[in-house]
């Protein structure tokens, strides 16, 4: 080879290498089944009838679940920072002041009249109130418009297998002597519990992708994994419903949307125990409990009534 073409040749590698994102964060994925037999064992035990332990590997190993997309990787250190909490907290209020503005309740409303009758058919079979449903849906995703860019199949594979060492990270960045930060006890305690989830979501995602067919490295959703206009977790999906009567679960769906949300509630003892408590159970954080109400009963007086 000419010594220019080697040159040449040589220089579109040094290119590729500099420009292809990195495989999975603070991790290689491929090599999780190695390096974390255990966890790996867990997840198969959960997904077994689906995938045996030679497929599982393969999938973790395809391109599509192996490279970390950079917005992925941003919202995993998001999730493990030490001042999450802090800053959920501050979103939290952030999103509180504007919920109670004028414009945000017009909104509310003019999407209660253009659904009108779908979510009469929805109280009628649910006894879940319209406006209860209606704020559900906009502090989840701005009554659909934000739905989150990540892979989820990546955010459950971070939490699950990778949490520690984004935790390692942030331990060398010195980010727990920052104000607020939680303790490295807290952290960890944190990281166990977003690892027992995440195998559970992970698991149910892979599951569903294979009993309906789809490919799970093609789901998109929250930096918390969260899919869909009601933002359902995986796991959640067995109370996903379709409100259009098209035979098909779609969550990016607004009819489908609205039964879900109404069909949550309700089997989580939204009559019995009152809405607070399955607000709770929706999102356990009293910030979001707080404004889901608040704007709700704004709704309620300004007419949303079936």
């Amino acid at each position: 080879m000419p010594l220019v073409n080697m040159m040449k040749h040589l220089l579109a590698l040094v290119l590729i290498f500099l420009l292809t994102p990195p495989l999975f964060g603070r991790g290689n994925i491929p090599s999780i089944p190695a390096r974390q037999p255990e966890k790996f064992k867990r997840l198969h035990q959960m997904v077994r009838k689906n995938y045996s332990e030679d497929e599982l590997r393969e999938l973790l190993r395809s391109e599509d679940v192996a490279r970390m997309e950079e917005e992925t990787d941003s919202a995993l250190r998001f999730l493990m920072d030490p001042l999450t909490l802090k800053k959920q907290k501050t979103q939290h209020d952030d999103a509180f002041s504007r919920r109670i503005k004028q414009a945000e309740i017009d909104k509310g409303i003019r999407f209660f009249e253009k659904h009108r009758e779908l979510f009469k058919e929805a109280h009628d079979r649910f006894r879940v109130h319209p406006a209860d449903i209606i704020s559900i849906l906009n502090w989840e995703s701005d009554l659909g418009r934000i739905t989150g860019k990540q892979k989820v199949i990546q955010v459950f594979l971070g939490q699950y297998f990778l949490w520690e060492e984004y935790l390692s990270d942030f331990d060398k960045e010195g980010a727990f002597g920052k104000e607020g930060a939680m303790s490295r006890v807290e952290a960890r305690e944190r990281g166990r519990r977003l690892e027992k989830s995440a195998l559970y979501n992970l698991a149910a995602l892979l599951n569903q992708a294979a009993s309906k067919n789809f490919d799970p490295a093609g789901i998109r959703g929250s930096r918390a994994g969260a899919i869909g206009y009601p933002q359902f977790m995986p796991a959640s999906m067995r109370f996903a419903l379709d409100g259009d009567g098209d035979g098909d679960i779609d969550l990016f769906s607004m009819p489908d949307a609205i039964y879900s949300v109404a069909n949550y509630l309700a089997r989580h003892k939204y009559r019995e125990r009152g809405r607070a408590y399955s607000f709770k159970r929706y999102n356990p954080d009293n910030n979001y409990v707080r404004g889901v109400k608040r704007y709700a009963d704004l709704l309620k007086k300004a007419g949303v009534q079936i």
